[in-house]
């Protein structure tokens, strides 16, 4: 501030006596007071807007899962571990009746399917960040007697920010499981398990990038001398963090000049 400002500010600033002197007396009876907008709007509308879009996440719809890996033992002309179509609510269902007789010899016998989904996102509309949340889950329904019989779920992801300039597929940590719902089952009579787990991560994101999401469901089976069935009911999903629907994830998108109003930066 120059010192002409500074000189005017402290001119502004002092209190005018004679004024104040002025003020109308007789106040103890008077009723005139100034209109409650008088002061301008109030904070509380601002403030339940920044908590409505606090709130406030979009959901995004996952492409029906497509099946790519299906393993079998050696000489299994078509494997007995069947999956049923899938649907677009994020989860990949799944039925088995297999059999390993005690007079074969060698390893134990492995099954392994998997399922995958990409999403596509808005284009970001200015340079931000694109912060996400999902959930993954696994449910066994079980029955077996078998030397050894072990049934694990799997769940891999990645994301980028351009899929223009990037796949998900590529995007660091890719083939290492985010998540391992259910490692190690044992198939023994009325088996049953269920697990489920909430992620939430971010990504920078520029003007005019699009973001993509890519998630690999799997199932492996690992079992010797002996039978295991999976029975309907058994499956593995991907849907909203918590207790949200199956088939969709939860995404925002903050501008980097919010973020750097909170000192978060992108």
């Amino acid at each position: 501030m120059t010192l002409i400002d500074a000189t005017t500010a402290a001119q502004h600033a002092a209190p005018p006596r004679a004024f104040i002197e002025s003020l109308a007396t007789g106040s103890a009876t008077g009723l005139e007071t100034l209109p409650a907008d008088a002061l301008g709007t109030t904070f509380a509308s601002t403030q339940a807007a920044a908590r409505d879009w606090l709130r406030e996440w979009t959901p995004q719809r996952l492409p029906a899962f497509d099946a790519v890996r299906n393993l079998a033992p050696e000489g299994e002309a078509k494997s007995a571990l069947k999956a049923a179509p899938t649907r677009g609510d994020g989860a990949v269902r799944v039925t088995a009746s297999l059999f390993d007789p005690p007079t074969r010899e060698g390893a134990p016998l492995a099954y392994s399917r998997n399922w995958v989904s990409v999403a596509v996102l808005p284009t970001a509309p200015e340079a931000g960040r694109l912060f996400y949340r999902f959930g993954v889950g696994s449910r066994l329904v079980l029955d077996g007697r078998a030397e050894t019989s072990l049934v694990s779920t799997s769940l891999n992801f990645g994301v980028v920010a351009d899929v223009g300039s990037a796949s998900p597929f590529d995007a660091p940590g890719f083939a290492t499981p985010l998540s391992r719902p259910l490692v190690g089952v044992q198939a023994r009579e009325d088996a049953e398990a269920d697990a489920a787990q909430s992620f939430e991560g971010s990504i920078a994101v520029q003007a005019g990038d699009a973001p993509a999401m890519a998630f690999v469901i799997g199932l492996d089976v690992l079992f010797r001398d002996g039978w295991v069935r999976i029975h309907e009911g058994s499956s593995s999903w991907v849907g909203a963090a918590g207790a949200g629907a199956t088939g969709t994830v939860e995404v925002r998108f903050v501008p980097e000049s919010v973020l750097r109003f909170f000192g978060t930066g992108a």
